[in-house]
């Protein structure tokens, strides 16, 4: 139902005008009640109850008001754009400091989690979180610019979140992604078996993934039972967790330093966000 404070005001102070004479009306007939008593919100009382005994008298008095001052309707709409507007200014530095503060606060789940995939330096200064699924297009693309960082920026740590959002086909392949982990495979291992699956003509599903491993000479039949595993899943779990509170819902999305960047940005973005980054 529309409000008091959704109405236009000339005929909003109409309304109040016909109510405060209603209400002189009732306090003759209640004697010991004085003008003086009543009060604008006993006026806006009154209209509240009029309106919900009388929904359909509402509708035509904004009508005739619009149609006697169009004016009004160019009024409102400019007052809209100005508050969206000022909203559209401040919303990039509010999920700005937003992001800051999630980042600090998921800082070991998002940086040191037991079962993520580490690649370039180990110990590199500066470290690069990509959230991907690997049935996306934007993240096969976004291959060649994790290969750019790892030779490029030799002193630079990346680590990879598996984020399925693409189907039943790329959650099975996140869990044998993760389940690879347990294995303790080498960063170069590693490296390969992304790079394989990312540039595999396609769809990527749980069996694809597994074969890769196998080429890499794991043993995929326990890949595969502990991709079932409630550790796993867990650990999926907690991907979806920190994507979804840092706002990324599509993939490719990075964290660099305190900043969330979505999507496919490319080699040379990601180095410059890199080198604006303080080394810890």
């Amino acid at each position: 139902m529309i409000g008091l404070a959704d109405m236009p005001k000339r005929a909003l102070v109409r309304i109040r005008a016909v109510a405060a004479v209603a209400l002189v009306a009732a306090t003759i007939a209640v004697p010991g009640t004085s003008h003086a008593q009543m009060r604008r919100a006993d006026v806006d009382e009154a209209i509240q109850q009029y309106l919900a005994a009388h929904p359909e008298a509402l509708g035509p008095a904004i009508e005739k008001y619009l149609a006697d001052h169009p004016e009004a309707v160019r009024t409102a709409l400019m007052a809209l754009i100005a508050k969206r507007n000022a909203t559209a200014q401040t919303a990039p530095t509010l999920a700005a400091n937003n992001a800051k503060q999630v980042i600090g606060d998921n800082a070991k789940a998002l940086y040191m989690a037991p079962l993520q995939t580490t690649l370039g330096a180990a110990d590199g200064a500066r470290t690069v979180v990509e959230f991907y699924d690997f049935n996306c297009g934007y993240c096969r693309k976004a291959v060649g610019d994790t290969l750019a960082l790892i030779a490029d920026a030799p002193n630079v740590r990346i680590v990879l979140k598996e984020l399925p959002i693409l189907g039943s086909d790329s959650v099975e392949a996140a869990k044998v992604a993760i389940a690879l982990q347990m294995h303790h495979p080498s960063a170069a291992e590693s490296l390969e078996f992304h790079r394989r699956l990312l540039t595999k003509q396609g769809r990527v599903d749980r069996a694809a993934a597994l074969a890769v491993a196998a080429d890499l000479g794991f043993n995929a039949g326990e890949i595969e039972k502990e991709a079932a595993s409630a550790e796993v899943n867990e650990a999926l779990q907690q991907n979806m967790r920190l994507a979804s509170a840092l706002g990324i819902n599509g993939t490719p999305g990075y964290v660099i330093g305190d900043s969330v960047i979505p999507g496919a940005v490319g080699a040379a973005a990601l180095k410059a966000r890199i080198s604006a980054v303080k080394e810890p």
